[in-house]
């Protein structure tokens, strides 16, 4: 059994890099393409983690002892380590196929390489009055899309260090800036699966779990292969809450404000972690928390900061729409009422819903307890996502990565089916499909609650 096993994962993987390397070459207009490939890369990763835990569960050895590197890990875990960072690579020389964000990133980045404020100006703005410190400003401008070359940049400050950082040692050539930031998100998906890993030892679960994303076509695809900086931000949430399940109260902050810096969506989980502060920890916390964020906006700071980048956020609020789920309910039952596009009125109603149920959770579950905590984690993006008016595929990246260390696997087929909304893109006037948005969803809410009432029913069943 060993050794076809072995015969499996080499099949596996070559087909693997097959499969990877030809879906970096299709246009986003290819939707069916790319889907049925995009299926056949999910077969394979299950195919995978089937192995890891088929190959645990019958304690078999299927790599070689010199993959410890004569250091305390066992083989299978740098062997499987090594297995992401092999197919991360793949992308490594690719430009993004289904993002455009990445023009953005590098516009960013040689401004404040330049020195200019990147919050304070519009690429409209700037390349109508020319912008020659920035190189392949016409192409950048051109190919980061209206939507975006038109509104401010609404990166934070740590991600916009990155995008700089990259610019500097990418220099003129595109390529090579992709290039560089497409090596700092693998870095950060690397420090995930180590943090992972420890993680579920201290819950005492499997440590191949960590491979429900490491290994997932959705999270190689969308961070690595895309460059959504997701991956930096769930890489220093997590090293944030393994941090503070391990009661190191200076450095959790630390890196959850460096999370903050990245992305804001940190922010949400907050309230959850007030259970396990005592007062004087809490201000502890909370108190380095800000200085951080405070440091990281400092350079920044100018009488038009707050304006210009509150407008830029609050687009995603109040403007944008995409791959939704309940707000298109809403949005539908609004038209009927009204005759109207209600997302003025309710994308400013959903967040506190949102807020509302985080703080109840936080009020109610036990999240003093590490599996709890990380439960309420996951429950707070769900319920985050379910009610945004725009879901982007790699949106769902935080609630994945905390999924792996609790019992629930509904993100498992939300990073599958979250690849149909793509189909936007199949036609020229980027037009959603809403029956693909109704089966995506479907497929996911029937899942979560055939969870829910499976651990409820297992709970009845333990009592009697």
């Amino acid at each position: 059994m060993k050794t076809r096993l072995q015969n499996g994962f080499g099949i596996l993987l070559i087909l693997s890099f097959f499969g990877y390397a030809i879906f970096s070459s299709l246009s986003r207009k290819q939707f069916l393409d790319n889907l049925l490939l995009y299926s056949g890369l999910f077969v394979l990763f299950l195919g995978f983690y089937w192995i890891a835990d088929y190959s645990r569960k019958k304690e078999l050895q299927l790599f070689p002892e010199w993959l410890s590197f004569k250091t305390q890990a066992k083989p299978h875990i740098l062997a499987w380590l090594l297995v992401g960072v092999a197919l991360r690579l793949v992308f490594l020389w690719d430009t993004p196929n289904l993002s455009q964000d990445f023009f953005r990133f590098i516009w960013d980045g040689h401004m404040l390489l330049n020195g200019y404020n990147p919050y304070l100006y519009l690429p409209d703005e700037l390349l109508a009055t020319g912008v020659d410190f920035i190189p392949n400003a016409d192409l950048l401008h051109a190919s980061m899309g209206e939507l975006s070359s038109g509104h401010y940049t609404n990166y934070p400050p740590f991600n916009q260090l990155f995008f700089a950082s990259a610019a500097f040692l990418g220099g003129n050539s595109i390529v090579m800036t992709v290039v560089w930031m497409r090596v700092f998100i693998i870095i950060a998906e690397v420090l995930i699966f180590l943090y992972g890993v420890k993680l579920l030892r201290i819950l005492g679960k499997p440590e191949q779990l960590i491979l429900l994303y490491y290994l997932n076509p959705f999270i190689l695809i969308e961070l690595t292969g895309n460059l959504h900086w997701e991956g930096v931000m769930a890489c220093l949430m997590l090293i944030g809450v393994y941090h503070f399940i391990c009661y190191d109260r200076i450095k959790s902050p630390i890196y959850l404000g460096l999370g903050v810096l990245l992305k804001l969506l940190p922010v949400i989980i907050f309230p959850l972690l007030l259970k396990s502060l005592k007062w004087r920890k809490l201000f502890l916390f909370f108190g380095i928390l800000a200085i951080v964020v405070i440091a990281g906006f400092a350079p920044f700071l100018s009488a038009e900061l707050f304006e210009k980048y509150g407008s830029s956020v609050g687009l995603w609020f109040n403007s944008f729409e995409f791959n939704a789920s309940i707000y298109y309910v809403i949005r539908a039952i609004g038209y009927e009422v009204t005759g109207y596009n209600i997302i003025g009125t309710v994308g400013k109603i959903l967040p506190l819903i949102t807020l509302a149920t985080v703080i109840l959770m936080a009020a109610l579950r036990k999240n003093q307890f590490p599996e709890i905590l990380l439960g309420s984690i996951l429950f707070s993006f769900t319920i985050y996502l379910l009610l945004s008016t725009t879901v982007h595929p790699w949106y769902l990246t935080i609630p994945l990565l905390f999924s792996v260390f609790t019992r629930y696997r509904y993100m498992i087929v939300w990073s599958f089916m979250v690849f149909v909304s793509y189909s936007a893109y199949s036609n020229a006037t980027y037009q959603e499909n809403l029956w693909w948005i109704a089966v995506e969803y479907l497929c996911v809410v029937g899942m979560l609650v055939f969870e829910l009432l499976s651990r409820k029913r297992n709970k009845e069943l333990m009592l009697n």
